[in-house]
């Protein structure tokens, strides 16, 4: 009797912890972010809008592709792999999922065991208890679910901030990785200029030994290549420091001892004129923000429910014996006890009330914080696309001015074969030449760490496709 008692018991509690609980539903987030005032006052571009609903499955990221040399991957996977952020975010994403799991215990009753035992001085008589006492509060009105199902968004919300982190990561190797590639072409360069200007240097010197130089050309030149050699001197340390930052990022002692082995191969993929609008709606940031949003809704859910009457029941199965020796024999004669109660809030001082209205203003928070973040993802996109558009342009302008200039080299190469110039003019367009190819070294890394960002812009999610 008492076991058919007992299911039914359990059976009706299992019923009753449904009524107050309420499942966040896309209709409810979607609805809480509308609620935002940015979004109020911002008006997207109808290009954006028009794509929002294509069906893109298929949207290609082969204009990334040659940027992903296998030295550049190896870097990137040692980095995810161990770099100190992201190993320490590992553990507090874990933390995060045990604090999950705590919440989720609140649902299900507590069990505890109780062993005492007493002495009576002045009769000398002795007491034992045993008991094993069971407690289990009633969630009818979904408190404790809300509480769980808070917990659940949160571990979400955290894993997409891992994701992102480790997205974050591997475009921060991957710019590194193309800067001292950038830098190993400059410091080449330099040097090359450096040759250029000492071969000034000496024709100066001859042209003073006959005349038609005097010590103060000769004494610029040489200040010149002073300056030169020390402007050579802070780059080679700039790259020696760039090295170090690399092997920090991927998990390595800084020693600078890194090589990169490649080269600026051309980036002859063209990148899409439109994007799918869920790209971005598919951000790790933007999912986390999201998964922020649906744990607001259950918190509200959680102190709302806190203001209304609880109801728990408690049971005891033990056992009492006045002689200690007969601890064996408690349960001989085992007493039952079952009970219920229930609390109501009456008076606290509006703490209650005023704690529904604090997840309420932390619940619009997080709704402005997901708009900032997605009006962000906007702009990081067009600001990606309008530098690499503008860079486009100001590299066709570069290679036209080197081509130009080459030519002119070669003009003046023919000129001094037939006596018509001389080497002093030809070290100078060579010069020129070396300063414009240093210009269109910080055009290729500029556009290298624009399609970076971009690719990261539009949620970096294609990274197994490429």
């Amino acid at each position: 009797m008492l076991r058919k008692i007992s299911l039914g018991c359990i059976l009706l509690l299992n019923l009753t912890s449904c009524i107050g609980y309420k499942k966040a539903t896309t209709t409810d987030i979607d609805g809480l972010k509308n609620t935002s005032q940015i979004k109020e006052h911002v008006e997207i571009s109808d290009r954006w809008i028009a794509e929002r609903n294509q069906d893109l499955p298929d949207f290609s990221y082969d204009w990334m592709k040659g940027m992903l040399t296998s030295e550049l991957e190896t870097l990137i996977k040692d980095g995810v792999a161990h770099n100190a952020d992201v190993l320490i975010s590992k553990e507090k994403l874990n933390q995060v999922e045990l604090a999950m799991d705590i919440a989720g215990s609140n649902l299900y009753p507590s069990v505890n065991a109780l062993a005492n035992t007493s002495n009576n001085l002045v009769s000398g008589s002795h007491i034992g208890n045993l008991q094993l006492k069971a407690s289990w509060e009633l969630d009818l009105w979904g408190k404790n679910k809300s509480a769980e199902m808070a917990s659940v968004s949160q571990y979400y919300s955290a894993a997409f901030q891992q994701k992102m982190l480790e997205q974050s990561i591997a475009s921060m190797i991957a710019k590194a990785y193309y800067l001292n590639l950038a830098g190993q072409y400059q410091e080449q360069k330099i040097t090359e200029f450096i040759s250029r200007t000492a071969d000034l240097k000496d024709i100066y010197s001859i042209q003073m030994k006959v005349g038609t130089a005097n010590e103060i050309d000769l004494s610029n030149i040489e200040s010149e290549l002073i300056l030169l050699n020390s402007y050579l001197e802070k780059v080679k340390n700039a790259n020696l420091q760039s090295r170090r930052s690399l092997e920090i990022l991927c998990g390595r002692y800084p020693e600078g001892l890194i090589q990169i082995n490649a080269a600026f191969l051309p980036l002859d993929k063209h990148i899409p004129s439109s994007f799918p609008m869920n790209l971005l709606e598919t951000r790790s940031d933007i999912m986390a923000r999201q998964f922020q949003i649906e744990s607001s809704f259950y918190e509200v859910k959680e102190a709302k429910a806190a203001r209304l009457p609880s109801i728990s029941i408690n049971a005891a199965l033990g056992g009492a014996e006045t002689n200690v020796s007969g601890i064996s024999n408690l349960f001989s004669n085992p007493l039952i006890r079952i009970g219920g109660g229930l609390v109501t809030p009456i008076f606290n001082g509006g703490r209650l009330k005023k704690n529904v209205e604090i997840k309420t203003s932390e619940q619009q928070q997080v709704v402005e914080e997901y708009a900032k973040a997605v009006l962000l993802a906007f702009s990081e996109v067009e600001s990606a696309l309008a530098n690499l558009a503008s860079i486009a342009k100001q590299e066709v302008f570069q290679e036209q001015a080197i081509a130009a200039l080459q030519k002119n080299i070669k003009l003046t190469q023919k000129q001094i074969s037939v006596g018509n110039s001389n080497s002093f003019i030809l070290l100078q367009k060579q010069r020129d030449l070396i300063k414009r190819e240093m210009n269109n070294i910080d055009l290729q890394l500029q556009q290298r760490i624009e399609r970076i960002n971009l690719y990261m812009a539009l949620g970096a999610n294609g990274l197994e496709k490429i």
